[in-house]
């Protein structure tokens, strides 16, 4: 059965949703928002949720929330609620399903392909890459795609995690630059960076109508997914 509600988890005061809540709307899909601190529902109440990003890793366990979110996580799996997790939620949820998350060798920033590693997967993008760490998966997990860099989309059930970003706006990035200047590692970031921020909000700008269209057809492929469990259409 196609939801019809979803909720979004967000990981600060600061986050939004991106065109997440557009591309849902297109769908007919309601969307509500949840900070990871406030209480998150039992599985039985969500019909689909999506886990989105976060500058956070996805294992610190010095946060405070981290330890409730993942557990939570691993009972919504178990339940077969329908899962996508973005970027640090794509990690927190490859941790859910028995996999990790890790420290990238490398930073992977900006607009990459991807290269499909299981049969069906159309959606080479490019997507926005910005992630420092990364997800290993465990052998029931099939690796829907990948980069020379990192994994970057699984499917276990009905349950999907992408590495990049499919929901990125202007705006979206301009919060992140904000939180960056008001923290001491994301100064240090701006401060090595250059003019790549500013070369990648003016590729956010555009590519944002063929990136919306994609993130459209990556959402109708994971719905599709989950309303026909036992075909293999990614």
């Amino acid at each position: 059965m196609r939801p019809r509600r979803a909720l979004a988890v967000l990981h600060s005061a600061s986050d939004v949703p991106g065109t997440l809540p557009e591309v849902l709307a297109e769908l007919d899909i309601q969307l509500q928002t949840r900070l990871v601190t406030d209480p998150l529902p039992p599985p039985e109440e969500l019909e689909m949720v999506v886990v989105m990003g976060s500058p956070e890793s996805a294992y610190d366990h010095r946060l405070p929330w981290l330890e409730t979110e993942l557990n939570w996580l691993k009972r919504l799996v178990d339940a077969g609620v329908p899962t996508l997790g973005i970027c640090f939620g794509s990690q927190l949820l490859a941790r859910a399903l028995g996999g990790s998350a890790v420290a990238a060798e490398e930073a992977e920033i900006g607009w990459t392909p991807v290269t499909a590693q299981a049969t069906g997967w159309r959606h080479a993008g490019p997507w926005l890459n910005f992630h420092f760490d990364t997800f290993r998966l465990p052998e029931h997990v099939t690796l829907l795609a990948d980069t020379d860099m990192a994994p970057q989309a699984f499917r276990h059930g009905s349950a999907w995690g992408v590495q990049f970003h499919p929901e990125i706006t202007v705006g979206m990035f301009d919060i992140w630059l904000s939180d960056w200047r008001n923290s001491e590692e994301g100064r240090r970031f701006l401060d090595e960076a250059g003019d790549l921020p500013q070369r990648l909000r003016d590729e956010i700008a555009l590519r944002q109508p063929d990136n919306y269209a994609n993130f459209r057809r990556l959402m109708g492929d994971f719905l599709a997914a989950i309303e026909a469990p036992g075909k293999e259409t990614t």
